[in-house]
């Protein structure tokens, strides 16, 4: 089939190289292309945070968690396995998520920061956005697949026998979808001064935090504000996470900061992965609403879009 991918982020090109991959004819179509995305602004760590529902979610996450992890052999990619550890304040069952890692162990009593009760540790690929991004469009590009920048205001303006629809807080527009709404992130950038594991306190009653070692930098966070679309990074918010981060590791006391970001996540009550008969008699499969784990989905949410494709009727 000739298939019309909508979406420039983590999802659409995900969702067009398997589609590709699959053997269908794909063209993307994108108003914003990496760098300049959603998804080339977050933390990317496997890890599946703020999306629901808990049983697709699962098993959305387990084959992101085998794809990435087969991805990391290849050095182009930009994806590192690292020991993740998450901290406890005080001791939890084993997390919703535990079935989606190969292995989930108690975190060493070394390897946790002072005041902690407990912890899981766990293998969580990496995905340096940096890299990560522009490696799936060098892919879709040796794939043959034509990619268009251009803002797409209706489904009627691609011409496809199927549409994907990974076009995040633009389906409120795209498709009329006001369940859809921003969850605004901001992180602060840092000279890695030899962090070895993601850290992860959700817990912490100052907020959420997380340290992300990428070699070079190390990514921290955050903030999870709903339905807040301001895109100035705020001073104060910048320090509380600085503050919260040096909590979960002294080495990052004094780690010279080198880049603010903010980004607005796809929020939604849960994610929309179905299809769609549009009033042409076309489909279209929507994949969007990821919230804070568009990357960590992103290879088991293609795999269920690419069914849907391969049940999908011609025209």
């Amino acid at each position: 089939m000739h298939v019309g991918v909508l979406g420039g982020g983590v999802s659409g090109l995900t969702c067009a190289v398997a589609l590709r991959l699959r053997g269908h004819e794909v063209a993307l179509w994108a108003e914003r292309l990496p760098p300049a995305t959603t998804s080339n602004v977050a933390a990317a760590f496997w890890y599946p945070y703020k999306a629901e529902p808990p049983d697709r979610v699962l098993g959305w996450a387990r084959t992101s968690h085998a794809r990435f992890v087969a991805l990391a052999s290849d050095p182009t990619a930009g994806i590192r396995v690292r020991e993740a550890i998450e901290v406890l304040r005080r001791p939890m069952p084993r997390p919703w998520w535990a079935d989606a890692v190969p292995e989930l162990r108690n975190a060493p009593p070394d390897r946790l920061p002072p005041g902690a009760a407990a912890g899981w540790s766990f293998d969580a690929p990496v995905v340096d956005t940096r890299v990560y991004l522009g490696f799936l469009r060098a892919w879709l590009e040796r794939l043959g697949v034509a990619i268009h920048q251009r803002r797409i205001a209706s489904f009627t303006e691609v011409d496809a026998d199927v549409l994907v629809n990974c076009t995040g807080l633009g389906a409120r527009e795209l498709c009329g979808d006001t369940a859809v709404f921003p969850i605004r992130g901001q992180l602060v950038h840092v000279v890695d001064p030899g962090i070895d594991a993601v850290l992860i306190d959700e817990d912490d009653p100052r907020g959420i935090a997380y340290v992300v070692p990428r070699g070079d930098d190390c990514v921290l966070g955050g903030t999870a504000d709903a339905n807040v679309e301001s895109m100035e990074a705020d001073p104060a918010t910048a320090a509380a996470i600085l503050e919260r981060c040096g909590s979960l590791s002294p080495r990052l006391h004094g780690a010279r900061a080198i880049a603010h970001v903010v980004g607005l996540r796809p929020g939604r009550a849960t994610v929309r992965l179905e299809p769609e008969t549009l009033t042409d008699g076309r489909r279209v499969v929507h994949d969007y609403g990821h919230g804070g784990a568009g990357v960590t989905l992103s290879w088991g949410c293609a795999d269920e879009v690419c069914g849907h494709v391969d049940g999908a009727p011609l025209r």
